[in-house]
């Protein structure tokens, strides 16, 4: 007779609700981290670089280079920084463009964020555009003789271009020391320039301000146009369904109009910002000495890796502080929990923006005092780099043909290096010299 087997009834066991929100969570970073740019992504650098025409780029391109010329098509993203840019093609996600002159006459599906002393649409754009370039001083004629750059065999007119020809799928946002917009806007404008002439056609609203602002008879938007200039100009009639003018900030007209003013609050402000960094140089050096020699050991060897390596983690700080911050509205709600993430991981990159002339001045200072030798020691090096880069980014903020933008490009590359040495010096630390056998004295 079989022994009869009681059946015991199968138990499920409750899984924590933490596991599975922390299972939740983490699936959603692998998918923000590993997805996109970060996973099929193509970088490459030449002198020159050239896709030729009917060539395509399945994936994301990065591409460095004296100069860089897209016939063919990307698939995926174009993320590109030279001495000169023009996309002649396809590019049927993002463009990240800059250079000393960003030329766009083919086709970008997606958004397109372009920098350089002279940038010129003439293509179309599917989406939002966003351009800021060179030209001139807010409140200063522009010099006829740096009315065009001359790069190469090129020659590029200073400042912000939207051709007549141009198309803007969504909203634009154009700023620079000169420039003109006489495209298509499918949304709306917002324009912030020292010399301005607008002649375009705008579906939405126009926000126009500038110093010197020129309303053409070609204008048309559809929605409000707002104006706010220093000088006199004249509206075309017809041209908005409504016309608001609104005044200049007058501290600011005020600055633009009398240079002995502008001249002396330039020198107060670059005195302070050098004072600031100079003293959290030296702090830095005598507290946390480490965290500059590693990166600038980093900068001797792999500049070019460092470089690109900040710029992809500049690229990645979006997606990585939406993932965190869905954690955080996962595990804390939205306030604290999302408000505290998001302050913190964007504090944390516009501090190592603000600071990183520090970390990359012990590298530059380290160069100076080789090539000079008006200097000597790790401290006086770091304190000349410093000084150099920050005194270098003020000066160009007062060059017509540069501007601010020059400025923020100089601060642009020295937060790459910054953060791409760190990087690569927290993940390949220096290791000690090996110590050599002390010589044994013959026996005598």
């Amino acid at each position: 007779m079989k022994a009869t087997q009681s059946k015991r009834p199968k138990l499920h066991r409750l899984v924590p609700w933490w596991r599975q929100r922390m299972a939740i969570g983490l699936a959603v970073v692998m998918l923000l981290l590993f997805s996109g740019t970060a996973l099929a992504a193509e970088v490459v650098q030449g002198d020159p670089y050239i896709l030729p025409r009917g060539e395509v780029v399945s994936d994301d391109l990065y591409v460095t280079g004296s100069e860089v010329i897209i016939d063919g098509t990307v698939e995926g993203d174009l993320v590109v920084a030279a001495g000169y840019v023009e996309i002649n093609g396809v590019v049927m996600g993002d463009l990240l463009a800059a250079g000393g002159a960003v030329v766009i006459t083919g086709v970008v599906q997606d958004d397109v964020r372009a920098a350089g002393g002279g940038v010129i649409l003439s293509g179309s754009v599917g989406d939002d555009f966003f351009g800021a370039a060179g030209g001139g001083w807010p409140g200063m004629a522009a010099i006829p003789a740096m009315a065009t750059m001359q790069i190469q065999d090129r020659s590029i007119p200073q400042g912000l271009q939207v051709a007549a020809g141009a198309t803007i799928g969504g909203d634009a946002y154009v700023a620079g020391g000169q420039g003109t917009v006489a495209g298509s806007v499918g949304r709306d404008l917002n324009a912030a320039m020292g010399i301005l002439t607008f002649g375009g056609r705008v579906a939405g609203d126009a926000n126009l301000n500038a110093e010197s602002l020129t309303v053409q008879e070609s204008a048309l938007v559809q929605g409000e146009l707002r104006y706010s200039t220093g000088r006199d100009t004249v509206i075309p009639e017809g041209a908005a369904a409504s016309i608001e003018q609104r005044p200049l900030d007058r501290d600011t007209a005020a600055v633009s109009r009398n240079p002995v003013r502008g001249f002396f609050f330039w020198l107060w402000r670059t005195t302070l910002a050098l004072a600031g960094y100079l003293l959290v140089g030296w702090l830095l050096w005598a507290f946390a000495p480490r965290q500059l020699t590693g990166p600038a050991a980093i900068l001797e060897e792999r500049p070019v890796e460092a470089g690109i390596i900040g710029l992809l983690i500049a690229v990645a700080v979006l997606p990585v502080a939406a993932a965190l911050t869905f954690l955080a509205v996962i595990f804390w709600g939205w306030f604290p929990g999302a408000v505290i993430m998001l302050t913190f991981i964007f504090g944390l990159a516009a501090l190592v923006w603000l600071l990183s002339p520090v970390i990359t001045g012990l590298w530059v200072g380290r160069k100076l005092a080789q090539a000079t030798g008006v200097v000597e020691g790790d401290l006086p090096s770091l304190l000349l780099g410093i000084l150099v880069i920050v005194l270098v980014g003020r000066l160009l903020t007062v060059i017509p043909c540069i501007g601010d933008l020059a400025f923020q490009l100089i601060y642009l590359a020295s937060f790459a290096l910054a953060v791409g040495s760190w990087f690569l010096a927290r993940r390949n630390p220096a290791q000690p010299p090996a110590l050599l056998p002390a010589p044994v004295a013959p026996a005598v």
